[in-house]
Formats: structure tokens, sequence, C-alpha cells
């Protein structure tokens, strides 16, 4: 290369070995900026080659940690969505102020509003609607050797087709959800605290009774004595407790959102008669064969007065709407926190660019007395950047994909060799670790770390670009 030479015929080393590049590597010296960048990162035994290994490794580490930490949150959120999809009923409807709950006997003759039974009849009819049930809600006193405890009463109808009754059958762990007769499927905290089991029979009370009670001894001193012996007799039959046959166990979810109380699963008919409302109901469950359009599917409800205008709606994503919403905070705090960790590989990745272009400052001086255009030489410490990026991005994916994969095998690994009890599962309730690896994250997380290692790259190659040729040859 005639050209490159200087007035005293003296050839650049540097121009020798661009003059007779490698066959593997003449495709690559079409791009100068490219050849430069391999060869300065190319695995030498000197301090730049360590210092670029660090730089790798760094940007691994904050992407294996945040593809881990970021996959858990993720499996926890969807798991706490699973639990309440199979628990809870899609959409609970129910008319707050009318009389369209009561039961017929209870009825106003004047009263306009829709009945419930028409109400169910329509939600049937509905496209999406699988099954619409009447439900019973209320407080029980449960006692049982001479132990007593409050509890929350659901009140369903076992019938072919009611899909909420179906999803109290799945969380039952002993026994069976038998709501044919007088009986009960009690809460596991209560019959274990109460040592009951499947067979045994439970008094409840009604708490909600205790107004009629007040009310009627009130009344009672200032009736004549004849009617004393009636408001008496009536008071033994608010008071009066029933005997329920305990048929099964049941273990139902506990979201940190929720009262924490334990639930009795009773026959509709039971539940009404314990709250003295004939045949009325409280609420209707609606369940939906796409239950995460259960917004959407409330609204048209409303819409097209399938729903009469007194009613109210609202949805199991309504239910635990702030157990949801921190959570989903909590992943995004998580996200900034974690991008920090590869924000600090994206300034190890700068202190190695710049070392580079300290180690380096005479060739570049050549290379631009040679008319090397300045893009050229930016370009240099750029594909250096996005060549550790990008390293770093891949090994850290695989890192972390190999760790949110295996992640129980490594708990219960590092619990045998370390005796330790990591995550355990009578604290967190849960036996296995979630992880839930989501690709809209792995992009996010893998293309952030490449665009700050880039990014991080911009100064110490406009620093080099900017190197004057004959300062940098005298210095």
């Amino acid at each position: 290369m005639a050209a490159d030479r200087t007035a005293d015929g003296f050839v650049p080393p540097l121009c020798l070995a661009f003059s007779t590049p490698p066959p593997t590597l003449r495709a690559v010296t079409k791009n100068f900026s490219l050849y430069l960048a391999l060869r300065y990162l190319r695995p030498k035994r000197t301090f730049v080659s360590v210092i670029t290994l660090i730089s790798i490794l760094g940007v691994t580490l904050g992407v294996s940690v945040l593809i881990v930490v970021i996959a858990v949150m993720a499996g926890f959120h969807a798991q706490m969505k699973e639990l309440a999809v199979g628990y809870e009923a899609h959409i609970e409807a129910r008319d707050a102020w009318g009389t369209s709950m009561f039961g017929e006997n209870h009825r106003p003759p004047d009263a306009a509003d829709k009945p419930w039974r028409e109400v169910i009849k329509d939600l049937r009819n509905t496209p999406g609607v699988v099954s619409a049930s009447p439900m019973v809600r209320g407080l029980l006193l449960i006692e049982a050797e001479g132990n007593m405890a409050p509890a929350w009463m659901w009140g369903i109808q076992q019938e072919d087709g009611n899909r909420l009754a179906e999803k109290q059958k799945e969380m039952v762990e002993s026994g069976e959800l038998d709501l044919s007769g007088d009986n009960i499927v009690l809460d596991g905290g209560v019959a274990r605290a109460f040592g009951l089991k499947v067979g045994d029979t439970v008094t409840v009370y009604a708490p909600s009774n205790l107004n009629g009670i007040v009310q009627t001894i009130r009344e009672i001193d200032d009736k004549p004595e004849a009617e004393k012996q009636a408001a008496f007799k009536q008071l033994k039959e608010l008071v009066l407790p029933l005997d329920l046959k305990v048929t099964g166990i049941i273990n139902p979810p506990q979201f940190q959102d929720s009262d924490k109380m334990a639930i009795g699963v009773v026959p509709l008919h039971v539940a009404q008669e314990l709250r003295g409302i004939d045949d009325g109901i409280s609420s209707i469950g609606i369940e939906l064969q796409e239950p995460y359009m259960a917004g959407p599917i409330k609204e048209q409800l409303l819409k097209d007065k399938v729903l009469p205008e007194s009613w109210e709606a609202f949805t199991w994503m309504e239910a635990h709407a702030r157990l949801f919403g921190a959570v989903q905070n909590e992943m995004m705090m998580m996200y900034i926190i974690l991008f920090i960790i590869v924000l600090v590989a994206a300034f190890c990745v700068m202190n190695t660019m710049i070392t580079v272009t300290v180690q380096k400052r005479r060739e570049i001086g050549i290379i631009a007395a040679l008319g090397t255009r300045i893009g050229q030489i930016m370009w240099v410490f750029l594909w250096q950047g996005m060549m550790v990026g990008a390293f770093g991005a891949i090994c850290g994916l695989a890192v972390g994909l190999s760790v949110a994969y295996n992640l129980n095998s490594i708990r219960d690994f590092l619990n045998d060799r370390l005796k330790l009890q990591l995550f355990d599962p009578a604290i967190y309730g849960l036996v296995e670790l979630p992880a839930k690896v989501l690709p809209k994250d792995v992009a996010i997380i893998c293309g952030g770390a490449f665009v700050l290692c880039s990014v991080a790259a911009l100064v110490p190659a406009f620093l080099a670009a900017r190197t004057e040729p004959a300062v940098a040859l005298r210095d």
C-alpha cells in the first residue's frame, strides 16, 4: 500500500496489519471500525482485556438478576390471579336499594323492579355467561366442643351447571361438597383448631338475628301479659341455633387484602333460614367463559339492562384491585432498582472504553493523521460498547433463564447443602416458588442493557474522535 507510506518510506505498523489481513478477516476488514474494535476486544493478557471481561460479567449479572427477580414477581402475580379466578365469582351482582332480592312472600305487591329469578334467567341467556347462581352471604358463629368462632357464611346451590359450586368443590381437601341437607363444609383452620373431622356436628348461630332480638326485648315491656308470651316465643325462635353436619373440610386461598376470616359453605336454604329472608338472596354469582373479560362484560350487562338500573356489580379483579395494584407497583420498583445494577455495568463499559482510548492514544493519532474520518473513529468504540452489551445480554439471558426454570431445584439443593430453610412454605404459604418468564419482560431487560451499554460508549467515542493527531503523536 504505497499510499500509506510516509515521506521517509516508513510504514506504520498498524497499516501493515491492515495491508494483508488474514483470509478469515478479509470480509471484516471492509469495515475498518468493526475490524479495529474486534482487535481491541480480542482476549490478550493485558489490563484492557481483563476489564473488558469484567464489564461483560457486570452486564451478565445485572441482566440475569433482573430476569430471575421479575420472573418470580410475575409468577406471584399470576398465581394470585389464578387463585382469585378459581375461588371468587367472576362477577357478583346485587340490588343494593330495591326489592329485587326479596323473597316472593316479602316482596311488596306494587314493586316495579325485576325479581332476582328473572334477572338470573336473563343472565343465563347472555353470551359469554356460563352460569348464574343465587348466593346468600352473612356471618356465622360456629360452636363445637365448647368453643366458638366467627365465620363468613356462603350459601350456594349445588346443581348441574353451577360453576361456582364446582370451584368450591375443587378446594375441598377432605370429605365432599354435599349441600343436599343440613350440612356444612367447614374451613380447615376452624376444623383444626376445634379438632373437628368429617362426620362431626357443629352448632351455628346467625348474628344477623341480633337486631330482631334487641328490638323484641325492647317491645316486651310495653306489651300486655298475653302478648308477652307470644313475644317470648318469637324471641326463642330468633335465638334458636341449627345443628349442621360437617361433610367436608375446605382450604380456601388467603389473600393479603382479605379479612382472614374463616368460611363455612352451607346449602342455600340453610343460609336463607339463618338470615331469616325466606326465599330471598343477597347476591348473584356470575361465571364467565373468559374470566379476564369480566370488566367489559360487566359494563355490557349494565348497558344492555340485563342488570336493572338499581343493581350494582363488581368483578373479581375489582374485589382485589388494591392487592393486584400493590404487586404491580412492586414489580415496577424492582425494575427501577435492579436496572441500577445494569447502569453500574454500563459505567464499567464506559470506564473500559476510556481506558482503551488512553492505551491506544498513539494509534488513534496515527489513523487520524492518515485521514480517518471522525465518524469511523467514533464507531470503533461504539462497536466495542455494543458488543460488550450484546455479549453481556446474551450471557445474562442464558444464566437468568437457567436459574428461573430451575429455581425450586436450586432452592432444594441449597437447603440440603447449607442446612437452611429458604422460603419456608409454613411462612410464605408456597410449596414451590412461582416463576413466570414473560417474553416482553425479557425483551425489555436485554434491550435495555444493550442500549445502556451502547450509550455508555458514546462519551469515550467522542473523546477519542476529538483527539488531535499531533498532540497524540507528541505524547
